[in-house]
């Protein structure tokens, strides 16, 4: 038997206003798609699907702009078709240029709830980020699963 899976992760970035005349920008540029098929297998016929699977260090590119001091940036996803097995995780893979970044290193869940995933000052392009996707198993039905992950920028 054949089964496939499609995984398509689409990316948004939202804009967050904080009682503040000027106007925080985000621009979230990329995507990651994953086919899942018979050449993941571990061993061949019979055996389990390889479980984790990454994208490329610079899928996303997050660029934020119209700043006047520090702000924040935080992650959640919202599902069209999901599997509750499939467990997303993010982190940063870049700097950018420009202004400054800390935290987000390491890879952190993103779930349905808005969770802080970075910080930084002034205006910054290019930070690149990475995607993770884990709890993939020949047990789970194949389908086309998406969910969409929602970048805000939050003035603090």
């Amino acid at each position: 038997m054949k089964r496939k899976f499609a995984i398509l992760i689409l990316l948004w970035g939202l804009i967050f206003l904080a009682n503040k005349a000027e106007a925080l920008d985000i621009i979230v540029t990329g995507d990651w798609s994953e086919t899942i098929n018979v050449s993941d297998l571990i061993s061949g016929a019979g055996s389990d699907l390889i479980d984790s699977y990454e994208s490329a260090s610079n899928a996303v590119s997050l660029s934020i702009s119209g700043t006047t001091g520090t702000w924040r940036i935080d992650v959640k996803r919202v599902d069209t078709t999901w599997h509750g097995d499939f467990i997303l995780y993010v982190k940063r893979t870049s700097d950018g240029t420009g202004g400054g970044v800390s935290g987000g290193t390491a890879y952190q869940e993103v779930t349905g709830s808005d969770l802080s995933f970075f910080s930084g000052s002034d205006d910054v392009s290019g930070i690149n980020t990475q995607l993770k996707l884990s709890g993939v198993s020949i047990q789970i039905p194949a389908d086309t699963y998406t969910t969409t992950i929602y970048y805000t920028v939050v003035d603090t």
